[in-house]
């Protein structure tokens, strides 16, 4: 039935002409996601970087799952398309077929006589639609503003019944499997839900096992090259797990792997109760190369989650009195500051609702908006946070904290829905959102125990944010609940290298923004200045009074700005004699003039070890400005030498004009491999940066 399947392939390829598409990181790639019907009778979703085929009969499974960059199949075998369970009954959604073989699956010798799999949830329909976002968005903020959202492409839904056989209330029961494939890039979102008559509803409890289950050949696995990326939309509750056949599936030297997307915990509830499973996301890359595998994976966040491309810059202020916070708006305004953030430790409360402090907070906001300002501010909502006894997180440990599946949930989001309505606040620190651990407790508001404690807490912490960003409401949270609506996070540093002296913590924050643009965009990661003592350190790790550390401060909004990435300057003011006020303006305005290049992603060219010269550098091929290269000398000594700098990524291809710090730019060919060499001389302590295009 399903012989010549390769040959089809090669047709297909052929006929998109795939063997010339562009490489997507580099070039747009045109060809739109579609789902057509091959000669041999099975569906092809496919965008011209990657294609996902599916057997139809006897039953609906995925028989490829195809890289046309390498022009190399994913897939070594079948397995099921997902695994739930039903009143303690499993079912494969529909998947393995008899007769297949398990280790390796021959596509142009399937017998004729393959059956589906009598026990398990068989196919019934399926339709295509555009992909829905999963919460409104518009881009503000210095986000780009040709962001597309929801992304485009073509999702494709598949619907599922249960065998015959199966109880008669099972019977009534519809699993929902939507695949989505996005235009321009090798990524797919698969999920899971389930749809059942409201009477049938009541006698069902649900576990899905599996949203996922793939065996691949061996260079794309974990253990492999690792040439796919698997992710799911949550942070906590899932786990993606690579795995070897069973022994017994086993032939002599197999040994191949698997993967298996499922939560974890397990969740067991009432089908009233569920509403969707978690997102997997599936990033064919088809690579190893560190650079090459995380711009895709970035490219994958600013796709799936637009607003992390935010980049407001902020300052956390320490004292609140009405005073020093209109003195400090006017400071902001003069240097051209964006947002206002009330610090940890200040006395902001956004959970009060004394309508004296509501007013004089929205007098304060109102005069901050007047001078183009916004304000926010911290609240710790939920790891170590203290509750009453009743909404108390009960996990079994000396842990105290709260339950976001308790009545907690619904307390905080309308103190905070009430502060921000009645206020004008759009800016929200959440300190210790949920962290995923299990609640125990049997009369909570929101869950029935610990098997769903953790989905129930999940969704209503992503819910929390969708609301605010729905709402306008730009969310700093230390976790990643980038896909729910936050923004922004931790960069990744270890608090306490803010409490080492001045020139230590500035060294190491370098270093720490180097590794962690491997994996994240410059606009999804804040870093810290401690303007006045934070953990500790005392005089030789603050940076008051700023007019005395002069350098030390230009290091470090130099390098800050330089990386595109947000920092919490964090004391009272940001200014303190006119000379530190021109400083902080001069980085300001250098942001502020190339901000859409210097929020774009970073080549690595050289780690600071603080020896000598050290790099990094922001590549776009979609901009006018392709690539802006900060350098440093962090050493005691003059440092000359030749810096390669790798412009493949920037859309060069023969000639980049560049220039140092503004003067008229210098024409200069790319050798082979896209790089430039040029020359550096810098003196001791001296930055400098260049400009390419």
């Amino acid at each position: 039935m399903l012989e010549w399947l390769c040959l089809v392939h090669a047709i297909l390829l052929v006929a998109s002409n795939v063997s010339a598409f562009p490489d997507w990181l580099v070039e747009e790639v045109t060809t739109k996601t579609t789902l057509t019907k091959t000669p041999r009778g099975t569906l092809l979703l496919s965008n011209g970087l990657i294609g996902r085929e599916f057997l139809l009969t006897p039953d609906f499974t995925t028989i490829d799952f195809y890289s046309y960059q390498k022009q190399s199949s994913l897939l070594r075998a079948m397995s099921p398309e997902a695994v739930i369970s039903l009143n303690d009954v499993s079912y494969n959604i529909s998947g393995v077929l008899t007769g297949v073989p398990r280790a390796y699956l021959n596509r142009t010798a399937l017998a004729q006589d393959i059956h589906a799999n009598p026990r398990a949830f068989h196919y019934v329909s399926h339709s295509t639609s555009a992909p829905q976002a999963p919460f409104a968005y518009k881009p503000k903020r210095g986000a780009p503003k040709d962001i597309v959202w929801p992304p485009a492409g073509l999702r494709l839904d598949v619907r599922f019944r249960a065998p015959f056989g199966a109880p008669s209330v099972h019977q009534e029961v519809t699993v929902v499997l939507h695949y989505e494939m996005y235009n321009g890039i090798p990524l797919m979102a698969k999920w899971l839900t389930v749809e059942a008559p409201s009477n049938a509803q009541e006698n069902i409890n649900l576990t899905i096992l599996a949203v996922e289950a793939l065996a691949v050949n061996w260079q794309w696995a974990e253990q492999g090259y690792n040439w796919l990326s698997i992710e799911t939309d949550q942070p906590h509750g899932t786990e993606v797990q690579w795995s070897i056949d069973p022994q017994q599936h086993l032939m002599p030297g197999s040994f191949q792997y698997n993967v298996a997307c499922s939560f974890k915990p397990i969740p067991s509830l009432p089908l009233t109760e569920f509403s969707e499973s978690f997102r997997v996301h599936e990033l064919v890359h088809a690579s190893n190369d560190p650079e090459r595998v995380g711009l895709a994976k970035k490219r994958k966040l600013r796709l799936l989650a637009p607003q992390t491309q935010e980049n407001p810059i902020f300052f956390h202020m320490t004292d609140s009195s009405d005073k020093a916070v209109l003195k400090l708006i006017d400071q902001l305004y003069e240097v051209g500051f964006e947002m206002l953030i009330y610090s940890f430790g200040s006395g902001f409360s956004v959970e009060s609702t004394d309508e004296k402090y509501l007013e004089r907070m929205k007098t304060i906001i109102s005069y901050a908006n007047s001078k183009g300002i916004e304000v926010g501010g911290y609240d710790l909502i939920d790891w170590t946070r203290t509750v009453k006894k009743e909404w108390r997180a009960d996990t079994h440990s000396h842990y105290q904290g709260a339950c976001y599946a308790s009545g907690w949930a619904d307390f905080l989001l309308e103190r905070v829905l009430n502060f921000v309505n009645k206020t004008g606040l759009s800016n929200l620190e959440t300190d210790g959102p949920y962290p995923g651990y299990e609640c125990h407790s049997t009369n909570h508001s929101h869950h029935n125990n610990a098997q769903d404690s953790v989905y129930k807490q999940l969704m209503l912490q992503g819910n929390f944010y969708k609301i605010l960003q729905e709402l306008g409401v730009y969310t700093n949270q230390p976790d990643k609940y980038f896909y729910q609506g936050g923004s922004k996070t931790a960069m990744g540093y270890n608090e306490h290298q803010f409490s080492l002296p001045r020139w230590q913590d500035l060294s190491v924050s370098r270093q720490g923004m180097f590794d962690d643009t491997f994996d994240y965009t410059p606009t999804v990661g804040w870093m810290f200045l401690p303007l006045v003592q934070y953990h500790g350190g005392g005089a030789a790790a603050i940076f008051e009074p700023l007019s005395q550390h002069m350098v030390e401060y230009e290091w470090g909004l130099a390098q800050y700005f330089g990386a595109g990435v947000a920092v919490c300057y964090r004391g009272y003011r940001v200014y303190d004699t006119e000379e530190t006020k021109m400083l902080v303006k001069k980085w300001v305005d250098f942001y502020k003039l190339h901000r859409s290049i210097l929020t774009s992603d970073i080549i690595h060219v050289q780690r600071a070890d603080m020896q000598g010269i050290d790099c990094f550098m922001h590549v776009n091929p979609r901009l006018q400005e392709k690539a802006l290269a900060m350098v440093f000398n962090p050493t005691d000594m003059v440092q000359q030498t030749n810096l390669t700098l790798p412009l493949y990524y920037s859309g060069l291809h023969s000639t980049a004009l560049i220039s140092q710090e503004g003067a008229p730019p210098v024409a200069m060919a790319l050798d082979r491999k896209y790089n430039v060499e040029i020359s550096i001389s810098l003196k001791p302590l001296q930055i400098t940066w260049f400009l390419i295009q």
